[in-house]
């Protein structure tokens, strides 16, 4: 027979089960009996693709970097214009952030990045027509989908504003590319008066198949950060100097970053994870001339604050006791947590902040997936991998229940798998209408949940 404890803790698990299945399909009712439901949603963003695409296409031909967006906030600006709703600008000096609803709490957010890269576009025939007219940048990471997809919720939200008790905060942000604009954006009060309570973003994934999301609770970006430093020798001749006054930074530069490679092997746990690269290396102009100095720089990842606080400090011990083992001496800067680095953008970064990771909600990234699977099927509906990528969604996870999602654009025939950062990168724009929907569907199954939905004319949708 069971014992009384076994019979108890058998009892517990079964009504927590049923507890959670009740909680869903209640508030899977309270939507249904407010005329809301994925098909519904979905058919309203479907109806409305071809303007999405529109708007990704005229956000693409303009691209624009960092908080220079100029261009890019009024073609926002003008789209939340046309649909009606009211925003505040400049925000983190060139965000945009609407308000649809009341006004008052609850309060969701959706967010999306604004800013593009570095990057010349190549040529293909069947994006020629909106191809970047500014030579040399290019929306290579999807955040002009991004923005598109969500003045699509926009325009659907807005259509039902009247049930909406509550307030669905549309934050349109610069500077994720380095720039940690949600950082300034969070700074500058964006998640408060009133506070937000949930806050939801995606980002289009070329290694997903198109139409389909994955979610991920727990970390799902790493801690990023920069660094750079100098090494000081003694330049001179490459041969008569030797021996004489010349003190090679090459050769210790070259030794330093060999042993920067043993801080992941023996300083982050085997269960942990981290990831310490040297990028970039510049040292001299002539074939006989040890130059003075070694300029190189890289990046630091972890997935816990804790692991790169270790890594960071192992790495600025090895730089320079490797450096005064071979006579040299350095000059390091690195990127930080501290909240003064928004303030600081002098140097060889677009700031001097180091990234957070991004860890997503364990309540909020099921929810995400039990809405998604909603609109796109079961079978279109995945758990994420996590990655060493480093995004500034985090600042707004830290701040309020957040998750950040991979909305598949990956297709073949079209051409639409090339990575993130890629020349090459396409959006697979059939996608859009379904980020459009999931934006909007999450915001009000958010709303559902903390009360900020009401009755009245809602049976419409």
């Amino acid at each position: 027979t069971m014992s009384k404890s076994r019979w108890l803790a058998t009892w517990l698990c079964l009504a927590f089960c049923l507890s959670m299945v009740e909680g869903k399909s209640k508030t899977s009712e309270e939507l249904a009996k407010l005329g809301v439901s994925g098909e519904a949603v979905r058919k309203e963003a479907a109806g409305i693709l071809d303007w999405i695409i529109a708007v990704r296409r005229e956000l693409h031909r303009n691209p624009e970097l960092q908080y220079g967006l100029s261009e890019t906030s009024k073609i926002v600006r003008n789209a939340l214009d046309e649909i009606g709703v009211p925003y505040k600008f400049p925000v983190a000096e060139t965000g945009v952030v609407g308000t649809i609803g009341t006004g008052e709490e609850p309060v969701v957010a959706l967010r999306s990045d604004m800013d593009a890269l570095p990057i010349v576009e190549v040529d293909f025939e069947d994006t020629a027509p909106f191809k970047s007219k500014t030579e040399g940048r290019m929306h290579a990471c999807g955040h002009d989908g991004h923005m598109a997809m969500l003045l699509g919720a926009a325009k659907i939200l807005k259509q039902h504003e009247k049930d909406i008790k509550g307030t669905v905060r549309l934050i349109f942000q610069p500077a994720e590319e380095g720039g940690a604009g949600a950082f300034m954006m969070s700074q500058e009060g964006v998640l408060q008066s009133p506070p937000v309570q949930k806050v939801f973003g995606m980002h289009v994934w070329p290694w997903l198949p198109s139409g389909s999301v994955a979610a991920l609770k727990g970390p799902v970006f790493a801690a990023a950060g920069r660094f750079e430093v100098i090494v000081h020798g003694e330049g001179g001749h490459a041969a008569c100097g030797i021996g004489v006054g010349v003190v090679d930074p090459i050769l210790a530069a070259s030794a330093i970053v060999t042993a920067l490679q043993s801080i992941v092997a023996r300083d982050v746990a085997p269960v942990d994870q981290g990831v310490v690269s040297v990028t970039k290396m510049h040292a001299g102009e002539a074939f006989n001339v040890i130059p003075p100095s070694v300029t190189m720089g890289g990046t630091l990842r972890a997935f816990k604050k804790e692991t790169y606080a270790t890594i960071e400090r192992r790495a600025r011990e090895i730089m320079e006791g490797v450096a005064k083992a071979h006579g040299c001496w350095v000059q390091m800067t690195f990127t930080t947590f501290d909240e003064e680095c928004i303030n600081k953008r002098e140097g060889p970064f677009g700031s001097m902040c180091t990234y957070p990771p991004t860890v997503n909600d364990a309540a909020m990234a099921e929810m995400v997936q039990g809405v998604a699977a909603e609109l796109v099927g079961d079978a279109m509906v995945m758990d994420a991998d996590p990655t060493m990528g480093g995004e500034d969604f985090a600042y707004f996870a830290e701040r309020a229940q957040g998750a950040l999602v991979y909305l598949g654009i990956g297709n073949e025939t079209k051409g639409t798998t090339e990575g993130l950062h890629s020349p090459r990168f396409k959006l697979d724009e059939q996608v859009l209408d379904s980020g459009a929907a999931l934006h909007a569907m999450v915001a009000l199954q958010s709303l559902s949940e903390l009360s900020g939905l009401s009755s009245s004319g809602a049976k419409e949708l």
